[in-house]
């Protein structure tokens, strides 16, 4: 029988990150993708609304993807609210699955401003514990760790604190916000600390809509091939090839999708 794997996440018009990104990177993966949506978003370039599914429609599909076997991993994403939180990690508290939290936090930066807010909270207290991946950027570690982010010690300092918190393995994305030509990485599996790099990818309009969801489904696809490191690996080398051969959404937008395919068709 085929794997499976479950992402919990947001639905996102354009597809560029959420489910749809989850779903297309576990077909790469040769793994079968179940989903559960916990809101869905719309984006347009000037406007983005989050629209939160009902409780009970959340529950019940929950209720329906847990019934089958053989599900290897979970990816977790877009949790918009409180309640959204504490519903998941209820579910995902009596289970002993591989569970990679993705902490997408799209609210503005002011709402969460050091990491004061009930839902920051929340995902520390109820999220991280249940980690065996945690994959934030620079903006969503420096909200759970009431820190600021420069540099690569910033980034280790960050990360012994979010193991500190719960989450077995912290992978914390520097991407293209750290200066320099190349997009570091930082692991940490609360007992050494491996540093990725890669270039960085320049071009008029980034083709990096979705990356960090991409990012983080790679390594819930392949979390039982490869050791931890080689997981991290593989997914930046994915998601590098994904940006560089984007897809375009049109003028108006200054930005373009990941292209999950591109590994085998780019």
């Amino acid at each position: 029988m085929v794997n499976k794997v479950l992402t919990i996440a947001g639905s996102d018009s354009l597809s560029g990150g959420g489910i749809q990104a989850d779903l297309a990177t576990f077909e790469e993966y040769g793994v079968v993708g179940l989903s559960v949506i916990t809101s869905i978003v719309t984006v347009q370039t000037d406007s983005f609304q989050i629209f939160p599914m009902d409780i009970n429609v959340i529950k019940a599909q929950l209720a329906s993807v847990m019934s089958l076997n053989q599900i290897v991993a979970i990816k977790v994403g877009l949790l918009p609210t409180v309640d959204i939180i504490n519903v998941v990690a209820d579910c995902l508290s009596t289970i002993s699955i591989p569970i990679i939290i993705d902490p997408v936090m799209i609210f503005k930066e002011t709402a969460l401003k050091n990491g004061k807010s009930e839902l920051t909270q929340v995902i520390r207290d109820r999220l991280l514990p249940l980690a065996t991946v945690l994959t934030p950027n620079l903006n969503e570690a420096g909200l759970l760790t009431n820190t600021e982010i420069h540099n690569v010690d910033d980034m280790k300092q960050a990360a012994r604190r979010l193991v500190g918190e719960g989450a077995k393995n912290v992978v914390i994305k520097g991407g293209a916000r750290l200066s320099g030509d190349v997009a570091v990485d930082v692991l940490f599996d609360g007992e050494e600390f491996t540093i990725f790099q890669n270039e960085k990818v320049i071009t008029l309009v980034p083709y990096n809509n979705g990356a960090g969801c991409t990012f983080s489904a790679s390594i819930a696809a392949n979390m039982t091939e490869n050791d931890m490191r080689e997981t991290i690996q593989d997914a930046k080398a994915f998601v590098l090839a994904g940006i560089k051969n984007g897809v375009a959404l049109n003028d108006e937008f200054n930005v373009g999708n990941v292209w999950q395919a591109a590994r085998r068709l780019g």
